[in-house]
């Protein structure tokens, strides 16, 4: 289904629906990302219907994992791993886009909560989280992010094409991990949800680049060995191309 034809299918229900609808719709131009070797990022759209008064909120999570963040410091002229945090179940792609700026609407109960704001992903740590270790160990883990594009740097605005009808982009970035991402949306007044809908997106390596990935990670020990095979294979072969006689 094109985008254009969303589109307009959710304007249509704007118009016809009844007054005990869903308080919130909404809609992404595709639910799957296919990255083969000439994937270079690309972006979905999100088209939505707000049938309520309240700001909206869209929130995209990739696969979560555990991070193991350390600290180098210099002793005796070496620079060595001196201190550790773990953050666990963080995911490994995060952005958000919002009707006006989050600190605006923010509800600090309710944000951590639903785990909105880069501040409240990191609900289990290896240590106490109102510490000054912790604070610095997360900013590190965040600027890690920022700087690969995983993590959106500042939230995307949402616009509306009328007073109920509202629309977005999410972007993804050439170096995104493949796994199940969810899409949310939520409609939030007066520091309470009125209205959420989660969509899933699916992303996914597609070609040789799919086989070598899913090759490495179900049988590691054989890929290692194919490894060394076609290293050495490699070495061998250009040894005998380029072999000098005398």
């Amino acid at each position: 289904m094109t985008n254009l034809l969303r589109f307009f299918i959710l304007a249509f229900l704007a118009v016809i629906q009844p007054a005990n609808s869903a308080p919130l719709v909404a809609d992404l131009s595709n639910y799957s990302i296919a990255m083969d070797a000439g994937f270079n990022g690309t972006r979905l759209f999100l088209f939505g219907v707000r049938n309520d008064s309240g700001d909206i909120v869209v929130v995209v999570r990739g696969p979560k994992k555990n991070y193991m963040i350390r600290k180098k410091e210099k002793f005796a002229g070496v620079w060595i791993n001196h201190d550790r945090m773990k953050f666990y179940e963080v995911p490994d792609f995060y952005t958000i886009a919002s009707s006006k700026p989050l600190s605006d609407i923010n509800k600090s109960a309710l944000f951590a909560r639903l785990g909105i704001g880069e501040e409240n992903l990191f609900t289990n740590a290896s240590s106490e989280k109102d510490t000054d270790k912790f604070s610095e160990f997360q900013n590190a883990f965040l600027n890690y992010q920022h700087m690969n594009r995983r993590y959106a740097t500042n939230p995307d605005n949402i616009g509306f094409m009328s007073e109920t009808l509202f629309k977005t982009v999410i972007e993804f970035s050439d170096n995104i991990p493949p796994g199940d991402y969810t899409a949310e949306i939520y409609l939030i007044s007066d520091g309470e949800v009125i209205g959420m809908q989660s969509t899933p997106i699916s992303v996914v390596k597609s070609g040789l680049d799919a086989f070598i990935y899913n090759y490495a990670h179900n049988s590691p020990v054989l890929y290692g060995i194919s490894a060394i095979v076609l290293a050495l294979s490699a070495g061998w072969l250009s040894g005998r191309l380029f072999e000098v006689r005398t």
